[in-house]
């Protein structure tokens, strides 16, 4: 199945918690609209409607997190699991961004947005352009908190469940690419749940390993299932291109996590170093033409990599150079992202 055959009471949830987080974001679209050219005087006057509607949304997705869990739980016959050791208390997350910052500073961040647009170093922005971009970045740092606090509460739901041992992800389409090739992936109830600004996928607790098997998505599945418009627009022009053409999903979306500009023979392409160390799946189509030992930082720490010489492109540029069809699905198959 493209979509997970999710249980009744996830259906009911994600539908509740969508409802009130799209009242509340309209609510606060709406207060924003009264801004004006003043941008401290006029955020004083509804800085604090604001803030009640966005704790007040965070309280209902809190409380109702925490009637999810045990009931989905008993859906899937976990009734043991679904019994708490402790009570959960989610109050701490009201008022609070997910990153643990107040409330009241992080939705200020809107105002200073809005100074910055004007500023401009000497460029800048109208004011009513300012504030109306700044809205949308409240928009969707609002949308974040909302949807971070639900997903804390869930975890607060499941942290007082110890025979819950993992959970499944949701999609909560519509979704974006790095979540379609994550969607019902299982995860240890401990393991933190991976998210990027505006992400509403979901939790699905389970009590066993392998429990949420009827929740498995198959990206390619879920890709054929939309329209060629939104293929292009949730996977981008060239990457919905490629997989159309036979590229694995999960390669051309992993691929922009490293992606970068270079020159090579007097060109500007784009490339990535995602997939080119030497336990990588691309890096054996690579590997012909030799590797070699680099350092590479992430998480902060440095460490020694062998990579393969020959750049990985990436399908924008493939798509921009291969001279027709043959040469294009050769190329592809050159750097990786079409298997066999």
């Amino acid at each position: 199945m493209p979509l997970q055959a999710l249980p009744g009471p996830a259906e009911a949830y994600t539908a509740a918690q969508r409802a009130v987080m799209k009242r509340a974001l309209a609510r606060g679209r709406g207060l924003w609209r009264r801004m004006g050219a003043d941008f401290d005087t006029t955020y004083a006057h509804i800085e604090l409607d604001l803030l009640q509607v966005v704790a007040s949304a965070q309280v209902e997705l809190a409380v109702g997190a925490q009637e999810y869990v045990p009931a989905v739980l008993v859906d899937m016959g976990s009734r043991a699991a679904a019994a708490p050791i402790a009570t959960a208390d989610a109050a701490p997350l009201i008022g609070r961004a997910g990153d643990g910052r107040p409330l009241d500073s992080l939705l200020y961040g809107a105002v200073t947005n809005a100074k910055q647009l004007v500023a401009g170093d000497g460029a800048g922005l109208a004011w009513p352009e300012a504030l109306r971009r700044s809205g949308e970045w409240l928009t969707m740092a609002a949308s974040t908190v909302l949807s971070d606090t639900a997903r804390q509460s869930e975890s607060l739901a499941i942290g007082v469940r110890p025979r819950v041992t993992a959970y499944t992800r949701m999609l909560n389409p519509p979704s974006c690419s790095r979540c379609v090739i994550l969607a019902g992936a299982e995860y240890r109830s401990a393991t933190p749940f991976a998210r990027h600004p505006r992400c509403d996928c979901r939790h699905i607790p389970t009590a066993e390993a392998g429990a949420g098997d009827d929740l498995t998505v198959n990206p390619a599945e879920y890709f054929d299932s939309l329209n060629r418009d939104e293929q292009d627009r949730v996977f981008g022009p060239a990457g919905a291109e490629a997989i159309r053409s036979g590229a694995d999903i999960g390669q051309v979306v992993n691929a922009r996590r490293g992606m970068r500009s270079a020159q090579i023979g007097g060109r500007s392409v784009l490339t990535t170093l995602e997939g080119t160390t030497r336990r990588a799946v691309a890096f054996r189509y690579l590997s012909p033409s030799g590797s070699s030992a680099v350092r590479v930082t992430r998480d902060g720490r440095t460490v020694e990599r062998r990579v393969a010489n020959r750049p990985r492109l990436m399908p924008e540029t493939i798509r921009a150079i291969a001279r027709d069809q043959a040469d294009y699905l050769r190329l592809l198959r050159a750097n990786g992202y079409l298997r066999g």
